[in-house]
C-alpha cells in the first residue's frame, strides 16, 4: 500500500519513519520532498583503462580548503562538501554526480520506499537517479543521489533545494531480515554522496 499524506504524517509522528529535520510542508499528497544536502562526489577525468569492480576503493589523496568548498581529493573522484546554501554545484553536460540528501531518513521493517526525480527537476534535463532508487525497510542514512545531466547546456543546483520526492510502501508485515541487519548490506548508516562498495562483493 502506498501511504497517503495523511499515513505518512502519521508514521512520521509514531516514527515508523523517521524523517530528520522534518518539515511537513514537504509532504505531498502522496510522496514527500527531501532536499538537496551540502556533500557531492564528482569524478575526474583521470588516466586509467577502466574502473575494476573488483578492486574499487576510493582513496583520499589529499584535502583542500577555499572560501566555499572543502575538497577530498580522492583516487577516482572528490568529494566536495560546500559551506552555504547559496554556493552551487554545477553539473556539465554528459556529467555523473553523486550527491546526498539532506534529511536523514530511517525505516521500520515494514516500510519500503521509492524516490524519484521532481518533474521541475527533470525538466531541466537531470536524472537524480540514473538507476538505485529503491529503499529496503529498515534503512536509515543520509540517501546517495545518482546524479547525470542529460541536458546540452551545465545546471547548477544549490543545497537545501527540493531534489526529489520519495513514495513510502506499507509491506503489512515485517521483513525477516531488514536492510541494517543483512552482512551484505554496505551503505546502512551512510552520509551521503557515498562511493561505490561494490569490491566488497568479491571478499
Amino acid at each position: 500500500m502506498i501511504l497517503s499524506d495523511k499515513k505518512i504524517k502519521e508514521y512520521i509522528k509514531s516514527r515508523k519513519i523517521v524523517v530528520e529535520p522534518f518539515d511537513e510542508s514537504l509532504v505531498g499528497p502522496a510522496s514527500l520532498d527531501v532536499r538537496l544536502g551540502f556533500k557531492f562526489r564528482v569524478f575526474k577525468n583521470i588516466n586509467v583503462e577502466a574502473i575494476d569492480i573488483k578492486s574499487y576503493k576510493e582513496d583520499v589523496i589529499y584535502r583542500s580548503e577555499s572560501k566555499d568548498y572543502t575538497i577530498h581529493h580522492g583516487t577516482y573522484s572528490d568529494l566536495i562538501i560546500v559551506k552555504g546554501e547559496s554556493i552551487p554545484i554545477i553539473v556539465h553536460p554528459g556529467e555523473f554526480v553523486l550527491a546526498s540528501v539532506y534529511e536523514y531518513i530511517e525505516l521500520s521493517r515494514d516500510i519500503a520506499a521509492q524516490i524519484n526525480g521532481r518533474s521541475s527537476i527533470g525538466r531541466l534535463g537531470l536524472l537524480v537517479h540514473t538507476s538505485a532508487g529503491w529503499i529496503d525497510p529498515g534503512y536509515a542514512g543520509h540517501l546517495t543521489l545518482e546524479i547525470y545531466n542529460v541536458n546540452k547546456v551545465p545546471v547548477k543546483l544549490y543545497p537545501l533545494t527540493k531534489i526529489a520526492q520519495i513514495v513510502f510502501y506499507d509491506l503489512g508485515e515485517g521483513v525477516e531480515v531488514p536492510y541494517g541487519e543483512r552482512k551484505s548490506s554496505k551503505y546502512f548508516g551512510e552520509d551521503g554522496a557515498t562511493e561505490s562498495r561494490i569490491s566488497e562483493d568479491y571478499k
